[in-house]
């Protein structure tokens, strides 16, 4: 699917694209995820809306990720967590997931929207 605002995607327990965040100065490969249950479910006003703040506010939500990691973890932060997915929840919240090399079967949520938070990705998903 061809989206106005996400661009290409393709449906896969959701819609996916691939992009690049920006953390601490190194880029890293990330997985944009729109939750939907269905193909037909497409996307909702509220994700694109919430993609169209996250894209527009990208360097101010950067060095809020950065603030709240480091806040959360301090100075290890930098190699502790590894950035994976982007993923927009069907009411427009949404969480970039990281992995966390010291817990690699969990990992954490940085909640950017509605409200700026760090929650382990159990308590997220």
């Amino acid at each position: 699917m061809i989206d106005s605002v996400l661009g290409s995607l393709h449906f896969s327990t959701g819609w996916k694209a691939e992009s690049e965040v920006n953390l601490f100065g190194k880029t890293h490969r990330i997985v944009i995820k729109a939750r939907a249950y269905y193909e037909a479910d497409g996307l909702t006003p509220e994700q694109r809306s919430a993609f169209s703040d996250y894209k527009y506010h990208d360097s101010e939500h950067q060095k809020e990720a950065e603030a709240l990691l480091s806040s959360y973890a301090g100075e290890n932060c930098k190699m502790r967590f590894c950035p994976r997915t982007l993923l927009f929840e069907r009411d427009g919240e949404y969480a970039l997931l990281c992995d966390d090399e010291d817990d690699p079967d969990g990992g954490i949520a940085i909640v950017l929207a509605p409200e700026p938070k760090v929650v382990s990705q159990d308590d997220y998903l």
